[in-house]
């Protein structure tokens, strides 16, 4: 095992902090991404575990893990949701570096001395990527962003920073690889607060993704790590599936920061036409969660005089006149079309039938993508 370095005795600050946002998670799930990072073969970091307000028993495992264990710090914050309790963990962390781990989900043995190696090797980079491991029902891929590590070049630190806008384009194409969420990166700690990076409080939804749309215009020090270190768990019954009345509002609270975004960096028309296709490829997600949603309660009529005002209005009757159809798949130019003609009816159909289609290829392949665009 690689101990922490010392000088005269005294332990030094690690190189690296930890941080897991803890909300009503199963016992056996937090245990299991507790447990793999106490079996770490280089103890060269601590833990930031937020415990956010969980009615649960969360709470008072992490404080028994923290009596076993002096890296890890607890905190307990009254129920505020992940973005404010990861803006704790960032603000308690006093460590170089900065990564996150979902309290359902495990690392490898060699997380944290990859993470160490390369940014030993590699000092003035600021992000580092690295490949994962999708978990589904026993069934496991494995993702990696490319065929060997390195320092990522002007390309790819550009299809990277608009990729949070829509999704990741390589060569032309769709590329699947999760790059929008946060646990497969280690940032700078300085990054993030000499440039007061935080995530969004109101953000229940989508928080990583706007987090990244901002933060990896910060920098173009990106270094990839060809090498999977992270198990990502699908929960078939995870919030991403459940019926969400406000869908749509956690929607345009991300649309209101994408233009933000857009407009502090000045960012050109290529961002603005990849924003205009995500405003309107995420009603789909809205039809799925919400008006769609077997839950939903209301009748047609009302769910499609609802469906009529949300297209009425900003910002999606502007996507609607601006989308550009070279950045929709061909799934979504078929989904934007209907859309277009409200066509209510066939977009119920198209809804209904991907997540029928989805549900068979994670029964039979194991495919864990989750985006709930169309």
């Amino acid at each position: 095992m690689l101990l922490r370095e010392s000088i005269e005795g005294k332990k030094m600050t690690p190189f690296l902090s930890i941080i897991i946002p803890i909300y009503k998670i199963k016992e056996e799930y937090l245990r299991a991404c507790f447990d793999s990072l106490l079996k770490q073969d280089n103890d060269n970091f601590q833990i930031i575990a937020v415990d956010d307000g969980s009615p649960d028993c969360s709470g008072e495992i992490c404080d028994e893990y923290a009596k076993k264990d002096n890296r890890i710090i607890v905190i307990h914050q009254k129920n505020a949701g992940v973005s404010v309790a990861r803006n704790n963990g960032i603000k308690e962390a006093k460590t170089e570096w900065i990564t996150f781990v979902d309290p359902d989900d495990w690392v490898e043995p060699t997380h944290v001395s990859t993470l160490y190696n390369a940014q030993k090797k590699n000092r003035d980079m600021d992000i580092f990527l690295f490949d994962y491991i999708q978990e589904f029902d026993g069934k496991t891929i494995v993702k990696h962003l490319k065929s060997d590590s390195g320092i990522l070049d002007e390309e790819w630190v550009h299809n990277l920073r608009i990729a949070p806008f829509n999704f990741l384009v390589v060569n032309g194409k769709p590329y699947e690889y999760e790059t929008n969420v946060i646990w497969n990166k280690m940032y700078r700690t300085s990054l993030l607060k000499d440039n007061d990076m935080w995530f969004v409080p109101k953000a229940r939804k989508g928080q990583d993704v706007i987090f990244n749309a901002e933060c990896l215009q910060l920098t173009d020090k990106y270094f990839y790590i060809h090498k999977a270190l992270y198990h990502y768990r699908y929960l078939q019954e995870s919030v991403t599936n459940r019926f969400n009345e406000k869908a749509q509002y956690y929607n345009e609270v991300a649309f209101e920061n994408y233009e933000r975004i857009i407009n502090k960096f000045l960012l050109s028309e290529e961002y603005w036409n990849a924003y205009y296709a995500r405003v309107v490829t995420r009603l789909y997600s809205c039809m799925r969660l919400y008006y769609f949603h077997p839950d939903n309660k209301k009748d047609k009529n009302t769910t499609y005089t609802e469906l009529d005002d949300t297209l009425d209005k900003y910002p999606y009757c502007d996507a609607l006149k601006k989308v550009d159809g070279s950045c929709l798949t061909k799934s979504q130019k078929v989904f934007v079309y209907f859309l277009k003609k409200r066509n209510y009816g066939m977009l119920k159909f198209l809804v209904d039938g991907r997540i029928w289609l989805k549900n068979i290829k994670r029964v039979c392949y194991g495919d864990k993508s989750v985006d709930s665009n169309a």
